[in-house]
């Protein structure tokens, strides 16, 4: 068993559910606090945004047999804190369940409904901290990705030396695009080409704001107008990390973008 147990913490409790809980109870229970405790419908709420993971990290939990057997057991004999793991390992495994996940796929249906734009991998978007995620690939940017991406880039020039990666009759431009998206790991259908609807905001923050957390104020610009939009700054940000803001920006191609801050912590570098 993991030595960093969680059993400080009353799962049953987090989700008004007795101990006797069925499966379905405990996903009835957790969908209706996670509609009422999504950050969408709490914009700008540090509060609501640690309540939605408090609540997803039960769920995690008592959704998965054997975690809950464990957790049962350390109940009964008054266990140390320390069960299960970190908060990203339980959200990690939770993903990877297509039985537990698929909740997900009901909320987004649900808020949809409600007029939010949210999709069901926008949960692990928000379950990890910010970390923009793409068709369901945690993209995280670190001191090491400038590395990482010149390796990456290298071992496709050889290859493209030895077999000729690349249509022979493409431009420079779309050379380029297609080397931006697999060095992002993007899919071949995204595209990075000019007009694009996203918006990147760079903001900076010092060491102890990425420590502790911190709101920014930042100044979005797009289809001639500015916004100044109060961002939250999670607590043990990393520098590099991308946090995104839903439909926050550019129109373009009949569809508005999305926006993201690019956290920069002075002295990181």
């Amino acid at each position: 068993m993991s030595p960093r147990a969680r059993f400080d913490r009353d799962y049953y409790a987090m989700l008004g559910v007795p101990a006797s809980a069925t499966d379905d109870e405990i996903r009835r229970a957790y969908r209706q606090l996670a509609l009422r405790w999504h950050p969408d419908r709490n914009a700008g709420s540090a509060d609501a945004a640690e309540r939605f993971k408090e609540i997803s990290e039960a769920y995690a939990v008592l959704i998965n047999p054997a975690r809950r057997r464990d957790y049962d057991r350390a109940r009964q004999v008054g266990a140390s804190p320390g069960f299960g793991g970190n908060r990203e390992d339980l959200f990690r495994d939770l993903f990877a369940d297509p039985r537990a996940s698929a909740i997900f796929e009901e909320l987004a249906r649900e808020m949809q409904r409600m007029g939010l734009r949210v999709e069901r991998n926008d949960f692990q978007q928000t379950l990890f901290g910010g970390r923009t995620v793409v068709r369901g690939t945690v993209i995280v940017v670190t001191p090491l990705t400038p590395l990482l991406a010149l390796f990456r880039l290298g071992r496709a020039a050889m290859r493209a030396a030895r077999g000729g990666a690349l249509p022979p009759k493409r431009g420079v431009v779309d050379r380029l695009a297609s080397a931006g998206r697999w060095l992002l790991g993007l899919p071949a259908g995204e595209t990075l080409a000019p007009g694009s609807a996203d918006l990147v905001v760079p903001v900076t923050v010092t060491a102890d704001e990425a420590r502790t957390g911190a709101k920014k104020r930042v100044t979005l610009t797009y289809d001639g107008r500015s916004d100044d939009v109060l961002v939250t700054i999670p607590a043990g940000v990393r520098d590099g990390t991308r946090l995104r803001l839903r439909g926050k920006g550019r129109t373009a191609h009949g569809r508005r973008g999305d926006a993201y801050v690019a956290v920069e912590v002075a002295g990181d570098r």
